[in-house]
């Protein structure tokens, strides 16, 4: 079962003129390392982030987390507010990583100047580990965002500036795309509200302090200017809603801690009585199992032998872990 962020969005008149911004849309500048948060064509606060390699590329759920730009660097987790917290991702080899997105169990970035990867898309978990190569899109691009309605990505073509928006399947299957005019600069990064089903992609060098609102269908809605927004924003992200649908819900009651053939043990278990996980979708608990028994498997080959009680059929909790 996959932790997918499910999205319920009103399709109103929204989608065919402009609306006020009620979400917040977070931005990081490439040449200051800031983010910006915006709302309704306002600044609303910014921070600074550690240095120019953490981020642009960001995912925000209940935190910020930044992937590093390069091969070797790393992005750090902050709260809504700036806050530095502890986390910290580490990018193992990849060339300018400059947007993020995700679906709330797997976050993508795009290679924008990885040659080595043909400037592939890329995919990992939640946390930013295990970034690999997901798939390569015909056209090389930059910006990336999770579409919580139809479980797609939208990206943005972009060689110095962009020219083109793409949507694709989570396998890389093109599904539509639709022509924008950024070539003078712009493009790098693009957010999917999931307020109003719009995407917003940020300008900059020659488009830089804008923000471009579109529908789904490539009609400009309309082109708003912050006051005191950075000129090279790169990376865009709105917060990424949680699940709306009821799942089975489970507190876990006993763990066992299975060594591999090399004697390790797994050091990833979860707690007894702490750890939630959620798995399919319900309409009560009669339609969920009452325990769940099975294996967490860890990296090294060891495993965890987990028992799970039922707790009933719910909206799934910030907290709750997917099924493995």
């Amino acid at each position: 079962m996959r932790g997918r962020i499910v999205a319920s969005v009103a399709l109103l008149a929204a989608t065919a003129a402009a609306t006020a911004q009620t979400s917040e849309l977070y931005l990081n500048d490439w040449s200051n390392p800031i983010c910006y948060v915006v709302q309704n064509g306002q600044v609303i606060r910014q921070f600074n982030r550690t240095s120019f390699s953490d981020g642009p590329g960001l995912v925000v759920q209940d935190t910020i987390k930044h992937i590093g730009q390069d091969g070797g660097t790393s992005g750090r987790e902050y709260d809504l507010n700036g806050n530095l917290l502890s986390g910290s991702y580490l990018n193992p080899a990849f060339t300018s990583c400059y947007d993020g997105a995700t679906d709330g169990d797997r976050n993508w970035t795009v290679a924008h100047n990885d040659f080595n990867t043909n400037f592939a898309v890329l995919v990992a978990d939640a946390d930013w580990g295990g970034l690999a190569v997901a798939f390569v899109p015909a056209n090389r691009s930059s910006g990336i965002t999770y579409d919580a309605v139809n479980n797609s990505l939208w990206i943005t073509n972009n060689v110095g500036g962009s020219d083109r928006v793409q949507q694709f399947d989570t396998s890389g299957n093109l599904i539509s795309e639709f022509p924008i005019n950024l070539q003078s600069g712009g493009g790098y990064g693009i957010a999917w509200d999931p307020a109003d089903d719009t995407l917003w992609v940020p300008g900059a060098f020659g488009t830089g302090g804008n923000l471009y609102q579109y529908d789904k269908s490539g009609n400009l809605l309309q082109t708003v200017s912050p006051p005191g927004l950075g000129t090279q924003i790169l990376g865009a992200e709105f917060q990424a809603g949680g699940p709306t649908t009821p799942h089975c819900i489970y507190q876990v009651s006993k763990v066992k801690n299975k060594a591999n053939n090399c004697g390790l043990v797994c050091d990833v278990c979860p707690y007894v009585r702490g750890d939630l996980v959620c798995t399919t979708e319900c309409g009560s608990p009669n339609d969920c199992a009452a325990r769940l028994r099975g294996f967490n498997a860890c990296r090294n080959g060891a495993a965890c032998k987990v028992s799970a009680d039922l707790v009933g059929c719910d909206i799934p909790p910030r907290n709750c872990k997917r099924c493995r």
